[in-house]
């Protein structure tokens, strides 16, 4: 049997995690830098309004924030054109951001300037995000290239004009931070040599923005930090998607050009089928599933190449591992398998439910080749407790029925044993076919004796969980809950 890699290996994303840490020290420094240099006013001048100084403490606090996440939540993704989608709101929101500041700073010619970088911008903006394939791996491409050699000259205009109105130096800098960082997300230099020569020439810039060399060296440390990160989850995304590709490939023998545009195109065809055919009841939803299975692997399988739920995996894992070390677990509606692999990795009793269909046998291939003891069901009827932690994770929104599931649940728990569960409240756009429950989830689950105690597990600051400061967006968000069983 020929070896086949693993399609995400949680422990590779972690050891990466780590590396990003590292990474952005540099930043971490350089805001250090500005922050102090503003607080001591030594990159302020006299004449600047008062509201400067409020405003570029807030900037520089954003620019700290902005070199730790963004490179990670913009370049790990399955698609490539995401992050231009990105970059394109962005510029509005900074542009819209320049024209108050030249405003409020009576720098007429730069606010101009500025009037005209909105007016142009939308056209401009679309032209580069349709410039990409869906493969992440692609080369970036003439168009998306001269885009950002477009948008530096006329950024590098803005700060000229600014800079003779009379807009403070501080602010400045931070402006010409975020005009290093769009650009490098577009033009992605991906060697130590192209980001060193990145830095530097942000940092000249600077120089001449302030003359001063403390804040220029600021500068360069923020610039190459953030390049390094992009570079960094730039390759790191590419390894993700090619395994996952190789992995669906070995399993379905689809062909490579049909598996990447599938990865990108099955959320699309999802919500379209939904709309197109409407099920109504249980036996329609339940046979629409079934006609989508194909849709829903792929669906699922690029959705898990995000950096949010590779963190969001990771911490789930580890909270696991907290409650019950090496317990019993079951994953309910595990989609196609990627945390009940990992949950089988860690040393879990690890227990897959899902219907039957191509992300079921994906799983149950995967586990075979992986030699992972990794139960597989498709019935509940089969389902034979107590479990320790019961996890239903985007499940309950495709349910018709939700309270003999709940039941079920609670039944299959031993005393003290968690459910582990997000629900949602009806569809979204991109979610068409989500059920609205139709009652209190959590408050129904407390009326049976459950406990709430995600406040005691889970907070801005959660460092045990997966890799980083914070603990994962998805489970800060009130849709995501930790019930405890109780012991009576």
């Amino acid at each position: 049997m020929r070896p086949v890699p693993v399609a995400m290996d949680y422990e590779k994303q972690r050891a990466f995690l780590r590396a990003q840490n590292w990474r952005w020290l540099p930043a971490g420094v350089a805001c250090g830098i500005l922050l102090d240099m503003i607080l001591e006013k030594e990159i302020l001048r006299t004449s600047d309004p008062r509201w400067t100084q409020p405003l570029a403490l807030l900037l520089a606090v954003g620019l700290l924030w902005s070199a730790y996440y963004l490179p990670n939540y913009l370049c790990l993704s399955a698609v490539a054109w995401r992050r231009l989608r990105w970059v394109a709101r962005a510029r509005w929101f900074l542009g819209g951001l320049m024209l108050m500041v030249a405003a409020a700073s009576q720098a007429w010619v730069a606010a101009a300037v500025s009037a005209v970088l909105l007016i142009i911008h939308l056209p401009f903006s679309r032209r580069i995000v349709r410039a990409l394939p869906a493969d992440p791996g692609a080369a970036a491409g003439k168009r998306v290239m001269l885009g950002a050699a477009a948008y530096v000259l006329l950024e590098l205009t803005w700060l000229r004009t600014a800079f003779r109105g009379g807009v403070s130096p501080a602010l400045l800098l931070e402006f010409l931070l975020a005009f290093a960082f769009l650009a490098a997300v577009l033009a992605r230099p991906r060697s130590l040599v192209s980001s060193l020569v990145w830095a530097t020439g942000a940092a000249a810039l600077g120089y001449g923005l302030t003359g001063m060399v403390l804040p220029s060296f600021a500068v360069f440390l923020w610039a190459f930090a953030a390049a390094r990160m992009l570079a960094g989850a730039d390759q790191q995304n590419e390894e993700n998607f090619a395994r996952l590709v190789e992995t669906l490939h070995a399993f379905n023998h689809e062909p490579r050009e049909n598996i990447v545009t599938l990865l990108a195109e099955s959320t699309g065809r999802l919500a379209e089928d939904w709309n197109r055919t409407q099920p109504q009841g249980p036996a329609e939803v339940a046979a629409w599933y079934s006609r989508n299975a194909r849709y829903y692997l792929y669906d699922i399988a690029q959705h898990h190449l995000l950096y949010k739920h590779i963190t969001y995996t990771l911490a789930l894992v580890e909270l696991a591992g907290q409650h019950a070390p090496g317990g019993r677990v079951l994953d309910f509606g595990g989609g196609n398998g990627d945390f009940s692999c990992a949950l089988a990795r860690a040393g879990f009793d690890a227990t897959y439910l899902d219907v039957p269909g191509e992300a079921a046998e994906f799983v149950r291939w995967r586990a075979e080749r992986e030699r992972l003891p990794l139960h597989i069901t498709h019935d509940t009827a089969e389902l034979s407790g107590p479990f320790d932690v019961v996890f239903s994770l985007d499940v309950l929104e495709h349910l018709v029925e939700v309270k003999p599931m709940l039941n079920r649940w609670a039944a299959l728990l031993r005393p003290s044993g968690w459910l582990i569960l997000t629900y949602y409240t009806g569809a979204t756009s991109s979610g068409p076919m989500h059920i609205d429950p139709g009652f209190d989830v959590p408050g129904y689950l407390v009326a049976q004796g459950f406990r709430d105690v995600k406040q005691r597990h889970v907070g801005l600051f959660s460092p045990n969980y997966g890799v980083g400061l914070f603990s994962p967006d998805y489970m800060r968000k009130k849709q995501f809950v930790i019930l405890e069983k109780g012991t009576g």
